[in-house]
């Protein structure tokens, strides 16, 4: 046995007190003690001969436990990531479900065309061109029918203009 093995066993109850006062319990501080020492012997040929072996181990040691917190917290947000991925639909909340059955009930208090315009300039996209094109209207109808029909609903809804802006 070399002179570094001989010396290194003879560290082994300085690193395992200090592994103890890192890690704060037995089992892991014979594994830190354990990786230590295997790297030790991995990596002899960057230990500097006439420098103190102890303050080398003990650094050593310090990174590895370092290392190993570091990959622990990683690993910990990675599965907190894994985890909030699963649900990739979020079901409506109860004020959105509310708003919904209020705005659904205020359509129906306006007036056909009113709604009509509503319908299909607001949920489905629709220009007001085609909209007026189909009804056999002009353009300018459509518009002040989509202004009014909105105009209602806000009101329906207790939906003053200035707490539209704020929003």
């Amino acid at each position: 046995m070399s002179t570094f093995q001989t010396d290194l066993q003879d560290l082994i109850p300085d690193l395992t007190r200090f592994a103890r006062s890192l890690t704060r319990n037995e089992d892991d501080a014979h594994d830190l003690v354990q990786d230590c020492v295997e790297r030790a012997l991995r990596k002899k040929a960057l230990f500097q001969a006439g420098t103190s072996l102890k303050s080398w181990l003990f650094t050593l040691m310090r990174n590895i436990f370092i290392s190993g917190k570091r990959r622990e917290a990683l690993d910990r947000r990675s599965m907190a990531m894994m985890d909030g991925d699963q649900s990739h639909v979020q079901r409506a909340g109860q004020l959105n479900t509310i708003f919904l059955k209020e705005t659904v009930a205020a359509m129906s208090t306006l007036s056909k065309s009113e709604r009509q315009a509503i319908t299909v300039l607001g949920l489905y996209d629709g220009s007001q061109q085609s909209l007026a094109k189909s009804r056999g209207e002009p353009v300018g109808t459509v518009k002040s029918r989509l202004c009014r029909g909105r105009a209602h609903l806000r009101t329906a809804l207790g939906m003053d203009a200035s707490g539209m802006a704020a929003a």
